[in-house]
């Protein structure tokens, strides 16, 4: 019981840390989205080459935090901390050796990925295009530090500053656009997010040292660590590859769409992102504790601790859904209606934010059952989930781009994780036997506890008049989002979710109702 109170507490303090984190990098994005205009076509240049190094990156970047920890956390274990840093030691050399050959393959393709995008049309546009992706390219140096970093903290329980690190980022550059802006311009922007980015790597060092560790240079391809990481590693690169093109592919489709870019990454930041933030606080406590019970054999351990997190993850994300289509215009009014946003600009990312949000569930879900797999050795899986993934996206993309433009951009995506995360769920049954047996029963509860909860925001939104002042735009957000939450809750109850009529026994428990 008191591990179960440790496993708990640790997740809700590092999922309040992810949260505001994200919430300010979504400030961060409305700062300057503000200062430059959403339609600038620097701003959507500067937001396409951000994006690219983190594409190509980000699957490197996860398979090495996937091998890390396991490895890392059982010498720990053991007490073989010699074993545990000269590890640390191989990894991060490997990965820096790796990293620079991303780096100069990246600058290299730079002059060819702009050519796939409406910013090839003009040749001035084409050249900052290239020379700002040829910018952005050496932050994987630091994307590679970052993830090897974060494993190494989290395999020793440390997971508070993991989850601050995006924290330092979003601060250099609103200080940047308040001050600088006007000077510098958008070029100004991309080196500030170049210093920001490395700030997340740089940060990580000093509870390291204070931890005992220090880097020695080790280059030993050979070792059975390093050969182990290397056999666990391939399958996650495959898989979270795979998603990683899925990424690559829709900025490159939504740059095929005038001024649509930055938009379509500031409403990834409300959607993916804050759910992948709320994810991740539970993937890195949960991750290490599922992949000991694993290594012990304890498979009802396993079990019920992933059938359990599947459930409260669930009564989370489905009425998160209905939400965000709910509040949709009203919330992107009060937080994005400023300095040279526009009106369209407004009902545009409102369309983007409806198609992002249908698949929340699937993304969220996706992550932990992703991290299941690996905790019980099997990487597999996921790379071929990835690439059902990726071509239910691409194929459906392709389609729905006919009918509604770039709005089926999200919306396929969306599909496409819903169904991923179908195969996932049936893969770790094939695997485990069964488990999570009351899932579908509590997702359908919540889908029901949703819809009841969406009719009552909708109808507030007609009741509401709309108004240009902060404070009715705060109404207009905040009364329906606060009656959704109490008609939602008040269903739960009737229907009997389970994760919801735990917590409220737990809160009457200890206030002694």
């Amino acid at each position: 019981m008191k591990e179960k109170k440790n496993i708990l507490g640790a997740v809700s303090s590092v999922m309040v840390i992810m949260v505001l984190s994200r919430l300010l990098s979504l400030v961060a994005n409305q700062v300057y989205m503000s200062h430059f205009g959403a339609t600038d076509v620097y701003l959507n240049i500067y937001s396409y080459a951000i994006s690219i190094p983190n594409v190509i990156f980000t699957c490197v970047g996860t398979a090495l935090s996937t091998v890390v920890i396991p490895i890392y956390v059982g010498h720990i274990a053991l007490k073989k901390n010699d074993e545990a840093k000269r590890f640390a030691d191989n990894i991060i050399t490997i990965s820096l050796g790796l990293t620079l050959a991303l780096v100069l393959f990246g600058m290299a393709i730079s002059p060819l990925l702009p050519k796939a995008t409406a910013f090839a049309e003009n040749q001035e546009t084409y050249n900052f295009a290239v020379t700002a992706l040829i910018w952005v390219m050496p932050v994987m140096f630091f994307y590679a530090l970052n993830y090897i970093f974060q494993g190494m903290l989290q395999a020793v329980g440390k997971y508070s500053l993991p989850a601050f690190v995006s924290v330092p980022s979003s601060l250099v550059v609103m200080l940047y656009t308040v001050l600088l802006g006007h000077r510098f311009g958008v070029g100004g922007l991309l080196v500030a997010t170049v210093i920001g980015l490395s700030l997340q790597a740089i940060i990580l060092i000093p509870p390291l040292v204070r931890g005992g560790y220090v880097y020695r240079p080790k280059f030993e391809l050979k070792h059975p660590d390093i050969i182990k990481a290397g056999k666990m590693t391939v399958p996650v690169l495959l898989g979270v590859g795979a998603y990683q093109l899925n990424m690559f592919y829709n900025n490159t489709m939504i740059a095929r769409f005038e001024g649509m870019v930055t938009l379509l990454m500031f409403v990834q930041n409300i959607t993916v992102y804050l759910v992948l933030a709320f994810v991740y606080s539970i993937t890195a406590v949960i991750y290490p504790r599922l992949a000991e019970s694993a290594s012990k054999g304890d498979m009802d351990s396993f079990k019920n601790t992933l059938s359990g997190i599947l459930m409260s993850v669930c009564a989370l994300l489905i009425p998160m859904t209905f939400g965000f289509i709910g509040v949709r215009e009203s919330l992107l009014n009060l937080i994005s209606a400023w300095g040279k946003i526009t009106s369209d600009d407004i009902s545009r990312a409102a369309m983007l934010l409806c198609g992002y949000s249908i698949g929340i569930t699937g993304i969220g879900l996706k992550e932990i059952l992703d991290r299941a797999l690996y905790a019980l050795g099997n990487t597999k899986i996921s790379a071929v989930n990835g690439v059902v993934i990726m071509g239910v996206n691409i194929s459906l993309s392709l389609v729905l781009m006919h009918y509604i433009g770039a709005y089926g951009i999200p919306v396929a995506y969306s599909v496409a994780s819903l169904c991923g995360m179908g195969v996932l769920l049936y893969a770790i049954k094939k695997k485990t036997g069964s488990y999570a047996k009351n899932l579908g029963k509590t997702a359908l509860k919540c889908i029901m506890a949703s819809f009841v909860m969406l009719l009552c925001v909708e109808g507030l939104n007609m009741l509401i008049p709309d108004a240009p002042n902060v404070i009715m735009r705060a109404i207009r957000l905040f009364v329906p989002v606060g009656a959704g939450l109490l008609v939602y809750y008040i269903m739960a109850i009737i229907l009997k979710i389970k994760p919801v009529t735990e917590f409220t026994g737990k809160i009457l428990k200890r206030g002694k109702i």
